[in-house]
């Protein structure tokens, strides 16, 4: 059975972050799988170069704060994103949204996933899936969603997140061989299913979010929580749970569908949050459960 922790957590603060991380990891035995001398990606949504105010990227402190524990580990932290385009670009993104400041503080190094070379999968419907050759040169992965929403997939959690891994212009390729909901969250799956054994655990900062027409042009949301796991389907499944959707994103679904999702247990550190209130869905996503025929009217 996997494991889902989540606790209140109101502001940016490096030290109580830090030690909160630590007190929930410790709980459930998940920082004792970061190894002495293992290479670990620590991988943010890091998706455009935005303030990290704007609530669209991992916040610069939580990354600051796992790295640091990835260090204490013995461990060698290493921090990767292909928020999409070339390799300069990504170095813009790095310094507009802290992540390049923060690593140069710790000594830390950070790459450009586009700039690997890829490795190749080939997909049931015939399509080949580009993943960057970073997972050859790492052990584990820690991955660092943001709790906002997604214009076609309605939520971008953990899971979602690993997209990322695809590198650069690839993932704007398949966003047009898998328009649909249903088409991109089958190809998320498919990712997830040749990735998750690497990722050890994913920490969500859920500090401040967005809701409404996410990733990047919804509104900012102070929800007021982290959240760790073991299994990315779980947090995403139990975050939804939360901000309370009717039913659950097609991303979940998917996985559910897949048997990836498995059971879970859910605790809360201190007092909990019984639901998220008022949490806004895109406003297309009722266009997207439609039948085509009648969008097209």
């Amino acid at each position: 059975m996997s494991i889902v922790i989540l606790k209140r957590v109101g502001e940016y603060n490096e030290a109580d972050i830090q030690a909160i991380l630590a007190e929930m990891l410790n709980s459930a035995n998940l920082l004792n799988k970061i190894k002495s001398g293992s290479r670990v990606l620590i991988k943010p949504n890091l998706l455009s170069a935005r303030n990290p105010n704007s609530a669209i990227t991992t916040h610069p402190t939580v990354v600051s704060a796992v790295a640091k524990m990835v260090m204490e580990s013995g461990a060698i932290p290493i921090i990767g994103d292909s928020p999409g385009g070339v390799a300069q670009r990504t170095k813009q993104v790095y310094s507009t949204t802290g992540i390049s400041q923060l690593a140069q503080k710790l000594s830390i190094e950070t790459i450009s996933l586009e700039a690997k070379s890829a490795i190749e999968y080939k997909l049931p419907d015939g399509e080949i899936l580009y993943v960057s050759r970073i997972l050859d040169e790492i052990d584990c992965i820690i991955n660092i969603p943001k709790l906002k929403t997604h214009s076609l997939v309605l939520t971008t959690f953990a899971t979602k997140n690993l997209y990322g891994l695809v590198p650069g212009f690839r993932k704007s390729e398949y966003h047009k061989i898998y328009p649909t909901p249903t088409k991109f969250s089958w190809l998320i799956a498919e990712l997830y299913q040749r990735v998750k054994e690497k990722v050890i655990f994913s920490v969500l900062d859920g500090i401040i979010g967005m809701d409404g027409d996410g990733p990047s042009a919804g509104r900012v949301r102070k929800f007021g929580i982290i959240a760790v796991s073991d299994s990315c389907s779980a947090m995403d499944c139990a975050i939804e749970n939360l901000v309370g959707l009717s039913s659950h994103s097609p991303v979940v679904r998917e996985l559910e569908r897949r048997k990836l999702l498995p059971e879970f247990e859910l605790n809360w550190f201190g007092e909990p949050i019984e639901s998220i209130d008022d949490f806004k869905i895109p406003s297309n996503w009722l266009a997207h459960l439609a039948p085509s025929w009648l969008t097209r009217i």
